[in-house]
């Protein structure tokens, strides 16, 4: 054999030498390029959760990554973290303080109620329907504006309702208004009477419609039908007993969605609307509201011109304590610290900044 190969020790020789001075080359993921492949990745993310948009090509990359990720398990971490209190925007708890005077207030709401211009009942029916339901709604210890009240009001307010308010309001709702009434209720009954074998019967259709004053937003209605009622005497008789017990019937239903509603509606405060006449200066308006907006829940703001600003404030407070408010903010806004009060009306406010 070693004849017949004379060279094969030498080659031998040769392949052992060549495997040790040649190692096999290292792994590919060793080397520098796939260690950035996190850092592109996190600014990828960093760019998509600042400006809403991932950036071109980042889908695959991040499919190309995701084991990478994986095993380190802290990529995922910083973009939930910054990503939530983007989703959350909650009010403030009340304190212990804005939820008695909420409970207060809810437990004292001050209701006008009237009947519907056009309603089928007579002057004596009427004020039957009113005085049963200002009568529960004074046993339950709620504030009401009485039937009497409310007719002087419109004969005494007819020409100040006209100059101030014209066709942006009916009269009731300016009355409402001016009397600080919460609620508003306007009641329709169609009474109906009949008579078999010297019986007399009486029954009624009720709607009620629950009104802010404020807005003159729709709270809720109501409907109802009362039992039949009967009388020896007369049909009238019949039905002013149908309707003054339908009325007992139906008040409970009042109260409870109207509270309701207002329970939900008011949940971040009382709603107010403050006025400010002569405001010329924008920046001005601006800086008070900011001052302001330390002392109550929030602001909203309405229309505004050179002439006027409006805007709604929301806090568990009182009226008082909102012009409070809006004199401690007046004094830190310059330009504004003479402004002054010109008149309230319900849950309006309105000042004059005296420029």
């Amino acid at each position: 054999m070693v004849k017949k190969w004379p060279c094969l020790p030498i080659i031998i020789t040769l392949y052992l030498a060549s495997c040790v001075s040649n190692p096999a080359p290292a792994p590919q993921q060793e080397e520098k390029p796939v260690a950035a492949a996190p850092k592109s990745e996190a600014r990828n993310k960093a760019q998509e959760l600042i400006t809403g948009e991932k950036p071109a090509g980042q889908s695959g990359t991040a499919a190309n990554s995701a084991p990478a990720a994986g095993s380190s398990g802290t990529a995922e971490s910083p973009a939930l973290t910054t990503a939530q209190p983007q989703t959350e925007e909650t009010a403030p708890e009340l304190s212990p303080k804005e939820k008695q005077f909420f409970e207060n207030y809810l437990k004292r709401l001050k209701y006008m109620m009237v009947v519907k211009d056009g309603a089928t009942v007579n002057e004596f029916q009427k004020r039957s329907i009113l005085t049963k339901g200002n009568e529960v709604l004074l046993k339950q210890g709620y504030d009401v504006i009485q039937y009497d009240q409310l007719l002087k009001n419109i004969e005494d307010q007819r020409s100040a309702y006209e100059a101030e308010a014209g066709a942006s309001m009916s009269i009731t709702q300016y009355i409402a208004q001016k009397l600080g009434a919460d609620v508003y209720v306007e009641l329709d009954c169609i009474p109906r009477s009949s008579t078999e074998n010297n019986r007399h019967y009486g029954e009624a259709n009720f709607t009620a419609n629950m009104y802010d004053p404020s807005t003159a937003e729709l709270l809720g209605s109501v409907t109802f039908k009362t039992d039949r009622s009967i009388s020896t005497s007369s049909q009238d008789d019949a039905v002013l007993n149908a309707i003054t017990a339908g009325t007992a019937q139906l008040m409970p239903r009042i109260i409870r969605d109207s509270t309701n509603v207002l329970r939900n509606r008011y949940a971040n405060g009382i709603r107010y609307q403050v006025i400010i006449q002569r405001t010329p200066d924008s920046r001005a308006v601006a800086t008070f509201r900011r001052n302001l907006r330390s002392r109550v829940r929030e602001i909203v703001m309405g229309p505004s011109a050179a002439d006027q600003t409006t805007m709604d404030v929301y806090l568990f407070g009182s009226l008082s304590d909102l012009e409070d408010a809006c004199y401690s903010a007046f004094e830190k806004t310059p330009g504004m610290e003479s402004a002054y009060w010109v008149y309230t009306r319900g849950k309006t406010i309105t000042f004059n900044t005296g420029t």
